[in-house]
């Protein structure tokens, strides 16, 4: 101990002793960080972060090395072989390139800390090469302990650093390992040193022809100014770069494809703000909801591509005249939204509706035809009719459907709206507290093999118990959530409850989740169904995602990314409400669905509609060719299950067999062999010549 104290106070000045630390330090820094780029990095990137990783961590410890080596305090004259001071210079950049990708690609596990352990030995063999290129009068005598200790401890901060630029905290993880790396290279160069002794060999000094002490100086300085200036630059430009990404992602998060206008969810920020701004004011604020009039008839008779094409000409003609007023969003399919920010008098909505309405005078002309648009809007205003944004949405929606129903035109809040309406702006304003007190409920219903009528799966469905109103079924509830923005946190707890639930099955049985439009709008929503995956234990093959076909229209190209990759995760995907739709069928060809559910409307016209039977049949034949499994929704006849099976549809679903019930209800099935029962254990068979009708 006393040997390695003289070594560091006496045997080396102080300055180079704190410049080598913290070239150390800070190289170390710099070599962490890029390191950690490494691994979300695409291939060639990754390879590249690599190779400068290396280079920058080789080279500081090199550096730092021959800093400490510049203050060392030798008697007899010295200088540095240029060959073996170079070598040592290129092993050690080796050596981290090693460690670092042995670290970088082994995520986890022993290996992990192997890289670290390269590494460190790595500083160890350039010390060690860099010495035996140390020229001195005399020879120079090592302890075989400080050697072997040296390396012991440059193998195991080698591999600290390691482990905690991947095990800690985001927060701490790189300052931690650059000090572990400091240690690793401190403990190897001064542990080392302090068991040399150089023995004078009684000759007269004779002058070296190696690189001299200012020789040294310029290149560990230039060595130094290199990894700093590009280190850092790397970072830097890396960091922009994120910035850049992440700015890019959010603007597509926060605006619509289709108008290029903010969105829904964009809207819920802008109006939290301005909320919060005219409160700090005491100021009002105005939020008009439009809503396109006839626009599900343009859509239905002349199809999706006319449709988009009005709302592009809306979403212009209403930035034109109401842009510079306030903020303007697309609310929802048919819906745009405008907040006026300084609103004083209602006289100001009434001339921002008079401008709009002259804007949309001249007919949108399509392909030739003309159509002529008009908008109704519903109006809300701060603190008068709400202080909160979900608040002030939901009463702009009340607003909105009062002017609907007089035809057109605008219409106020008014706290004496009809009493469905004043409830359904009371469920709207309750969703979240409801979800919190534990009022939502999952139910389910089961899915059954026609043939062998043996369950395979459950539908779970949500219900909710009002500690007021009672029984509110999603007919009512499931649009308020999609209106107020709530349906994404509802949805996401559906789906964590359900998996959950259905991990715990001793019987794994399929269960099928319903998603909303919004839900797959949201560009995170892969990223959440794995963490719920994850976090549960539930096995992707069991959850079936249902997707109706309003989850397309919305943004196609953003739904169809989304599938693909809930396929990757190996979750199915089922079309549900399949023939309600106008373009199910196009659907088919472009989407990897797994199943076909049937909609109940057809379901229920059999045996006797003949529209109805066509259908059905029509959707057979077509999915047999397809590869796509078929479950039929609303059965709840023995003649429609009989259509059925003569049809060779296999899985079914309805009243037949079971209304939705609570959990405790399917313990029988969940827990082992399908229990018996009438229905369940007695076939549905066919005589030959039956046409499935009573």
């Amino acid at each position: 101990m006393d040997r390695l104290v003289s070594c560091l106070t006496v045997e080396h000045t102080p300055t180079a002793f704190f410049a080598s630390v913290a070239v150390a330090l800070v190289g170390g820094y710099l070599t962490v960080s890029l390191s950690q780029r490494i691994r979300n990095a695409p291939v060639v990137s990754s390879q590249i972060w690599l190779l400068l990783a290396g280079f920058v961590g080789g080279v500081s410890v090199w550096c730092a090395h021959f800093i400490a080596m510049l203050g060392y305090q030798v008697a007899q004259p010295h200088a540095y072989d240029p060959v073996l001071t170079f070598v040592s210079l290129g092993l050690v950049v080796v050596t981290a390139t090693a460690g670092i990708f042995v670290g970088a690609y082994a995520r986890r596990g022993p290996l992990l800390e192997a890289g670290g352990v390269v590494m460190g030995l790595g500083v160890g063999l350039m010390h060690f090469v860099g010495m035996a290129g140390f020229q001195a009068s005399g020879a120079a005598v090592w302890s075989v302990w400080s050697i072997l200790l040296s390396l012991v401890l440059g193998g195991f901060f080698g591999a600290l650093c390691f482990t905690t630029a991947v095990r800690l905290p985001l927060r701490v993880r790189t300052f931690v390992a650059a000090f572990f790396f400091l240690l690793a290279v401190v403990s190897v160069h001064y542990i080392s040193l302090a068991g040399l002794t150089i023995v004078p060999n009684g000759s007269a000094a004779e002058p070296f022809s190696g690189l001299q002490r200012q020789t040294m100086i310029f290149f560990t300085a230039q060595g130094t100014s290199l990894v700093f200036v590009l280190g850092f630059a790397l970072l830097v430009l890396d960091v922009r770069n994120r910035q850049s990404l992440n700015d890019q992602v959010f603007n597509a998060r926060a605006h619509d494809a289709l108008t290029g206008l903010p969105n829904r969810w964009a809207l819920g920020v802008e109006l939290d703000k301005a909320v919060e701004d005219a409160e700090s004011r005491g100021g009002q604020l105005a939020l008009l909801l439009l809503d396109v009039e006839r626009f599900k008839e343009i859509n239905d008779v002349h199809g999706h591509s006319a449709g988009d094409y009005v709302l592009s000409a809306v979403a212009s003609r209403l930035s034109s005249s109401a842009g510079l007023s306030g903020f303007l969003a697309r609310a929802g399919n048919d819906e745009f939204a405008i907040i006026l920010r300084y609103y004083t008098h209602r006289s100001e909505t009434v001339r921002l509706m008079r401008r709009i309405a002259h804007e949309l005078e001249r007919p949108v002309e399509w392909r030739g035809l003309q159509f002529s648009i008009q908008v109704s809007a519903g109006v809300s205003v701060f603190p008068a009719n709400g202080r909160a944004a979900d608040q002030l949405i939901a009463r702009a929606e009340a607003a909105l459907q009062r002017a609907k129903r007089k035809g057109s035109g605008t219409a106020f809040y008014k706290s004496e709206l009809d009493r469905g309406a004043r409830r359904r702006n009371e469920l709207a304003l309750d969703l979240r507290r409801a979800l919190s007190d534990g009022e939502f409920r999952l139910f389910y219903q089961q899915q059954h093999m026609i043939d062998s009528q043996e369950v395979f799966g459950f539908e779970v469905l949500l219900r909710w118990f009002h500690k007021e109103y009672g029984f509110i079924g999603p007919d009512e509830f499931i649009p308020l959530a999609e209106r107020t923005g709530f349906i994404d946190t509802l949805g996401e707890w559906l789906l964590r409850e359900a998996c959950a639930d259905a991990v715990n099955w001793k019987n794994p049985l399929q269960v099928g989740v319903n998603v909303a439009p919004q839900q797959l709008a949201d560009y995170r929503f892969p990223e959440k169904v794995a963490a719920i995956l994850e976090g549960t234990g539930l096995p992707p093959e069991r959850l079936e995602l249902e997707i109706t076909e309003s989850g397309f229209i919305d943004d196609f190209n953003r739904t169809f990314e989304a599938i693909r990759a809930l396929k990757a995760l190996g979750v199915k995907i089922a079309m549900d409400d399949f023939g309600t739709g106008y373009s199910s069928l196009s659907m088919l060809q472009q989407f990897p669905f797994d199943k076909i559910k049937i909609d109940r409307s057809f379901v229920q016209g059999l045996p006797e509609n003949d529209l109805s039977a066509a259908i059905v049949r029509s959707t057979l034949m077509i999915s047999k060719s397809l590869g796509i499994r078929v479950l039929a929704e609303g059965v709840e006849t023995e003649e429609q299950l009989r259509f059925l099976l003569q049809e060779q549809c296999t899985r079914a679903q309805g009243f037949y067999f079971g209304k939705p019930v609570p959990r405790v209800e399917i313990e029988d099935y969940v827990s082992g062999p399908c229990p018996p029962s009438e229905r369940c254990c007695t076939p549905i068979k066919i005589e030959p010549g039956d046409s499935g009708r009573a």
